[in-house]
């Protein structure tokens, strides 16, 4: 009886975690941190999963689903040293922090209102995502000074990790429900429903953002001038200075221009070509997010025990089998064995 009552306790405190918002603390801003990303996941699951999906069954070209990925990545681009700018500038980054996070979680709504246009569906998915992408730059740079703000450098890496594995536990769960509901429900308002059930759930992870408390960030006058002196010039000299880095940097590109280069493809091909549903698209992506959970348990002891060189180089060349994988498969089943590989291979990349 005495060990049932503890356990019942325990789960009384780890439930109270979860749903209660907690004091100002490092701990309870820990908390909050997972949080947010456990109920993100959903929105996360379901738009990167989906959308591209949701364009083709709405008539969309090749050339509107290459424009899906290829303009967003280049707003991208083109927001981050505003964005970082802006944050610089800004002594209160959580407002800064709720008011982007907001309107980067706004299009998932409209996308689901679209089917309501008589015309130009299609082009409006394409053209919604796209205005999400300007919001989303700023809310990436200010929630990654903010964890920089809260979280102790000690305790990073570790918070990182669990937040990466509550975003792919939830982003599977999403993604099959997700999936056997387009199965289920007639379209357009099987992705009405996704869509608007994603928006509203990616709400509550803004509520416990909400909750992290922040120190304002009050730079100096001398800060500030130094800040305005450090020029483009300047600026690139300190980064060219960075051999290493700069190789690094090099090295990336190119290989990400190779593993992005086909990314729009790969929705064409599963929908057009192989004829695969949606919940066979769910289950697909399940799998990989799965299967991620545990692989970054294993690739996080490989790292310590090998260096995080070792453990970089095995993601490279696993991920290289999934564009290939992709292209040599001709129907669902050697597609599941594609996802496995690039569920295990996946956090080897991102985390060496």
């Amino acid at each position: 009886m005495n060990k049932l009552t503890l356990h019942l306790h325990k789960g009384r405190d780890l439930a109270a975690r979860w749903l209660m918002p907690g004091e100002a603390t490092a701990k309870w801003n820990t908390w909050n941190l997972y949080r947010d990303i456990a109920w993100y996941g959903v929105l996360s699951g379901v738009s990167s999963t989906f959308t591209s999906i949701f364009a083709l069954r709405l008539g969309s070209s090749n050339s509107l689903i290459g424009l899906l990925t290829s303009l967003p990545a280049l707003v991208n681009v083109l927001f981050q040293l505003p964005a970082a700018r802006l944050i610089e500038r800004q002594q209160n980054r959580k407002g800064v922090i709720l008011l982007s996070g907001f309107l980067m979680r706004f299009p998932v709504l409209l996308t689901a209102l679209v089917p309501f246009l008589s015309r130009f569906q299609a082009e409006a998915v394409v053209y919604i995502t796209v205005l999400g992408t300007i919001p989303s730059a700023v809310s990436n740079v200010a929630f990654t000074a903010m964890v920089a703000d809260v979280v102790p450098p000690r305790d990073r890496a570790h918070v990182v990790s669990v937040r990466n594995v509550l975003l792919s536990a939830v982003t599977t769960l999403a993604v099959i429900a997700a999936g056997k509901a387009l199965d289920i429900l007639p379209f357009p308002v099987s992705y009405q429903l996704i869509f608007t059930l994603a928006f509203m759930t990616s709400l509550l992870s803004l509520y416990y953002i909400g909750r992290i408390a922040i120190p304002e960030c009050r730079p100096s006058r001398q800060e500030a001038v130094q800040r305005e002196r450090l020029g483009l010039r300047r600026s690139a000299r300190t980064i060219l200075a960075q051999s290493d880095y700069v190789r690094f940097t090099l090295a990336s590109f190119l290989y990400h221009w190779g593993l992005y280069l086909p990314i729009p493809l790969y929705a064409i091909y599963k929908v057009r070509m192989l004829h695969i549903s949606e919940g066979w698209i769910g289950v697909l992506s399940m799998l990989e997010s799965g299967v991620t959970i545990a692989a970054y348990y294993l690739w996080g002891g490989l790292a310590e025990k090998h260096g995080a060189r070792f453990v970089l180089l095995l993601g490279v060349l696993g991920l290289c089998f999934y564009p290939i994988g992709t292209a040599l498969s001709k129907d669902i089943w050697p597609l599941l064995l594609v996802s496995f590989v690039a569920g295990i291979v996946g956090p080897a990349f991102n985390l060496g």
